[in-house]
């Protein structure tokens, strides 16, 4: 007689570790490493594993469907009916990963991830007086899945369908301590609130509210673009400015002039600084909230979008003990986020860094940073000046605006410092144009700047919903004008999914042309040669221009050959 195997225990008691090893997908080792992290984090074993790289989401779904005998759901496909909205807390639905799909007769049907969590499935039979009908669908689909149904923007909706509006007046007809009192009621405070926090979870850059002759348009800025999201009630538009004033420390009163504040998101979201503008309009306060995000400035300079050539020079550049090197682009175009990186390289206990801004947007550990005040007489220039007594190895000017800003850094960059700066130039030979334009003597230009970087940001593709096409043969051969590429070249076009919003696209990268000042670009420099004839030498040294750069990011399908072309303003496509 052979040996009698032990009983195996019913599959449906083992809990995922043991699945998983059964299966084969991990070993024995790779299970204690998870539970070790477990215990530390409190996280579930499927998220560690997924972030630990051991297995998918699709397999670890795949493997406890089967093993369940339950359906899986595609929620990117449903939309939820209006009664499963009231059957339980969103947060409670957030904290578990629990999304409620459709009511069945006496059954709600709800998506999870865990279905030994037979705790939680209970207590949502608790909550409903329905019976429970699991299905199974990956965890990113339901976290998207909730914050898509039943995330802040739901709760704008429900918060204004709880406002009474039947005895709401003209914003110029409510006395002062009406407006404060609409302006703290609770519906309003939720619906403001909402409004903020979709906005960062979004990565908007800015929130316009914005007042029009039947409604108060809310428009968020999400990766340089304006994007409409909401209309609310013309009769709530009064609160709703009247509480953004409020929670940013301004005057509500005070209609007729421009104020400026800030809100404190705290433990909502701590790395989030608000700046508040409002501007009289002639339909009421047009009000914009730029939301500054700590974390997403200090970035390695790496993942900012250089090739590796451009590396090798920008970290060559700045290990130079003094001169210039100067950032330009318009506004909006990432300078700020360039010079952060620079500086947050070089920011030792070796150096003195201080830094002079209009006005300070991101607080930086181990860097002293000052910002002008004109009114008080206190500009770029009157700073540089002063900062030079204190003894400075780096020095950061937000921005040089005027000549006398020029000729100051110009000679600190000559005295041994090293000066970073911004200017508002189309391209990296417009800034040498741009400072003898300022009557910088060119021998002085030659001397301090040592660089320059030129940038714009373009879109970054989706990753989860990018479609790929091939050009063509009419647009092959231009990129091939422009670029010499292979027959068999594919690019890639946005196309929308719950994961970017429905935009297509997700994040910004920038695009870049750089060039070092050495003998033969200084000599031009001397000859008070054009921005071309200084582009082109630099070209022929081996530099991108910004299209050719955009160009080389759409052939890589990380961005659209259409948002290059917005950006750089590329010709012929």
């Amino acid at each position: 007689m052979g040996e009698e195997k032990p009983l195996e225990k019913d599959i449906f008691y083992l809990k995922l570790g043991e699945i998983l090893i059964k299966y084969g997908i991990i070993n024995n080792e790779q299970l204690h490493h998870v539970l070790d992290i477990q215990k530390k984090t409190g996280k579930k074993l499927g998220e560690i594993l997924i972030e630990e790289g051991i297995a998918n989401e699709q397999m670890i779904t795949e493997i406890l469907a089967q093993q369940h005998k339950l359906p899986i759901i595609d929620l990117t496909k449903v939309e939820p009916k209006e009664i499963v909205f009231n059957l339980f807390p969103p947060s409670y639905l957030k904290k578990h990963n629990i999304a409620p799909v459709d009511v069945d007769s006496d059954y709600v049907i709800v998506a999870i991830n865990d279905p030994l969590d037979f705790v939680v499935l209970q207590e949502l039979k608790n909550m409903s007086n329905y019976k429970i009908r699991p299905v199974m669908a990956s965890l990113s689909d339901i976290k998207n899945y909730l914050d898509k149904h039943f995330g802040d923007l739901r709760s704008v909706t429900e918060a204004i369908k709880e406002i009474s509006t039947k005895d709401s007046l003209k914003e110029e007809e409510l006395p002062l301590e009406e407006l404060e009192a609409k302006a703290q009621d609770a519906p309003i405070v939720k619906l403001v609130n909402s409004v903020i926090m979709e906005a960062v979870k979004q990565k908007a850059s800015d929130v316009h509210f914005e007042p029009q002759k039947t409604k108060l348009r809310i428009r968020f800025r999400v990766d340089g673009i304006l994007y409409e999201k909401m209309v609310v009630p013309k009769e709530l538009q009064a609160a709703v400015i009247s509480r953004i004033k409020i929670i940013s420390g301004m005057d509500i009163a005070e209609r007729r002039k421009p104020q400026d504040g800030r809100i404190s998101l705290g433990k909502d979201a701590p790395d989030v600084d608000v700046r508040v503008s409002t501007l009289p309009d002639i339909f009421g306060e047009k009000v914009v909230l730029r939301l500054l995000d700590k974390k997403s400035i200090l970035r390695p300079l790496e993942t900012l979008g250089m090739n590796e050539e451009e590396l090798r020079i920008v970290k060559n550049l700045i290990s130079k003990p003094y001169g210039m090197i100067l950032v330009t682009g318009p506004t909006g175009s990432g300078k700020t986020t360039t010079l952060y990186s620079i500086l947050n390289i070089l920011n030792d206990e070796t150096r003195n860094i201080v830094t002079v801004e209009d006005p300070v947007e991101y607080e930086l550990e181990g860097i002293n940073q000052t910002y002008i005040n004109v009114r008080a007489g206190y500009t770029f220039a009157t700073a540089i000046r002063h900062i030079l007594r204190q003894d400075p190895d780096v020095i950061m000017v937000g921005e040089i605006r005027d000549t006398e800003t020029a000729e100051i850094a110009i000679q600190s960059a000559l005295t041994g410092h090293l000066v970073l700066s911004t200017l508002h130039t189309n391209t990296s030979a417009g800034a040498i144009t741009r400072l003898l334009d300022m009557n910088i003597e060119p021998f002085l230009i030659g001397s301090a700047v040592i660089g320059v970087i030129a940038q714009r940001l373009v879109r970054e593709l989706c990753p989860f919903c990018k479609e790929e096409y091939v050009p063509t043969s009419s647009l092959w051969e231009w990129i091939n004008s422009l670029l010499p590429v292979s027959q068999t070249v594919t690019l890639a076009k946005p196309k929308g999914c719950d994961k970017c919003f429905g935009m297509g696209y997700k994040g910004r990268v920038g695009i870049f042309e750089i060039f070092a000042m050495d003998d033969s670009i200084r000599e031009l420099v001397l000859k008070r040669a054009t921005e071309l004839e200084i582009a082109k030498l630099a070209i022929s040294k081996g530099m991108d221009i910004l299209k050719i750069s955009g160009l080389k990011k759409a052939l890589a399908k990380i961005t659209s050959l259409e948002e290059v072309s917005r950006v750089a303003f590329v010709e012929g496509i």
